[in-house]
C-alpha cells in the first residue's frame, strides 16, 4: 500500500486531481457494470473508455466556459490549460481496463475480469482516500479510516454488480 500511496503522491498533485481519479475510477467501474450485463469484453471497454472521454470533455468544457464568466473571455491558453488540468479522470480508468483485458486474455469469463478490474478499482479508491487524508494533514490512523470509506464506493459497486446480475 505504501508503494502504491507514493506512486499517487507523484501522479497526482493536487486535492483536485485526487478528486477527479475518485470521480473517473467510480465512473469507469460504474460503467463497468453497466455494459458487462449485455455486452461483450470489447463493448465493455469502449464503453468505459468512451463514457470516461466524454465526462472528462464536458467538465473541462464547463471548466473553459466558467472561467470566463468574471473574467476575459477563455483563450488558447486558457483552454489548452483546462485540458491538461482534468486528466487524472481519465488515468485513474486505465489500470482497471488494462485489469479486465488481462483477466479476460487470462481466460476468466467476462463476468470474473469485471470483478477484478472492480478489485483493483476499490483498492485504488481506498489509496486515493488515504492520501487525500494524509495530505490534509490527518493521522495515519484517520487516514485508513478515510481509506475504507473511500473504498466503500468500489464496494457499493461490486454489491450493485451483484444486484444486477
Amino acid at each position: 500500500m505504501r508503494r502504491s500511496v507514493g506512486r499517487l503522491r507523484s501522479r497526482w498533485t493536487d486535492e483536485r486531481e485526487l478528486a477527479e481519479a475518485v470521480n473517473g475510477t467510480v465512473v469507469g467501474s460504474a460503467v463497468m457494470v453497466a455494459a458487462s450485463l449485455h455486452g461483450s469484453l470489447g463493448q465493455v471497454v469502449i464503453a468505459v473508455v468512451a463514457t470516461l472521454f466524454v465526462y472528462w470533455l464536458t467538465e473541462r468544457y464547463a471548466d473553459v466556459l466558467g472561467s470566463g464568466v468574471h473574467g476575459p473571455a477563455p483563450n488558447r491558453s486558457r483552454v489548452v490549460g483546462a485540458l491538461r488540468r482534468g486528466w487524472p479522470m481519465l488515468q485513474s480508468s486505465y489500470a482497471p481496463v488494462i485489469v479486465l483485458l488481462a483477466a479476460s486474455a487470462l481466460g476468466a469469463e467476462l463476468r470474473g475480469a469485471v470483478l477484478a478490474a472492480l478489485g483493483l478499482s476499490t483498492a485504488l479508491l481506498a489509496g486515493l482516500g488515504y492520501e487525500a487524508a494524509r495530505r490534509s494533514g490527518a493521522a495515519a490512523a484517520a487516514a485508513l479510516g478515510w481509506a475504507a470509506g473511500t473504498a466503500l464506493l468500489g464496494v457499493a459497486i461490486i454489491g450493485l454488480k451483484y444486484a444486477l446480475h
